[in-house]
């Protein structure tokens, strides 16, 4: 069975999280939700609860690392030096990283993907203009690395996540969400 995690930082995007997460988990992903707080719970942008899965820690194991976006969780994924040692290892590794709206931004200034092609929210562009190439998609891969622009592209960042981990398992889930 294929593994992502996804780090949740305070006042991350709940439609950049949790869109994706449910598409993963109808194809049979195990999704594990990981808090970068000292506790389970972890603020939205737009004031909801959720209660992780676990706390963020050392976790090597999966196929695949998941940043969403929002204001401010993409600011607290950047500050992270947990996360941010976590997602360069699966860059490194050459497994899948995903990130959407400003999550991009937040590996982009830690000079993990100088040069990649990644799309991610218009209002981050000055971030990271200078180290990566930025295409005018809604949803950009390049290798391992896939990025969406923003919310509105919340479930294609997950159907493009599953043509990279499990693609046998689109028509299934499309036809269950009842996506043409």
């Amino acid at each position: 069975m294929k593994k992502v995690y996804v780090l949740l930082a305070e006042g991350f995007e709940i439609l950049e999280a949790m869109a994706p997460v449910d598409v993963m988990r109808r194809a049979g992903i195990k999704v594990v939700t990981l808090s970068l707080n000292k506790t389970l719970e972890v603020n939205s942008a737009q004031n909801v609860m959720v209660k992780a899965d676990d706390l963020l820690g050392d976790y090597k194991d999966a196929d695949g690392i998941f940043l969403p976006g929002g204001y401010s969780g993409y600011e607290n994924l950047f500050k992270s030096e947990e996360a941010m040692a976590l997602t360069k290892y699966y860059l490194d590794n050459n497994k899948m990283v995903a990130a959407i709206c400003g999550g991009p931004s937040s590996i982009g200034r830690r000079r993990m993907i100088d040069g990649r092609n990644i799309t991610l929210h218009f209002s981050t562009h000055e971030l990271v203009k200078d180290f990566c190439n930025i295409i005018d998609e809604p949803i950009v891969r390049d290798g391992n690395l896939i990025t969406g622009s923003g919310s509105g592209y919340s479930i294609d960042l997950g159907f493009e996540i599953l043509k990279y981990l499990a693609p046998e398992t689109i028509e299934k889930v499309k036809k269950g969400m009842t996506i043409r």
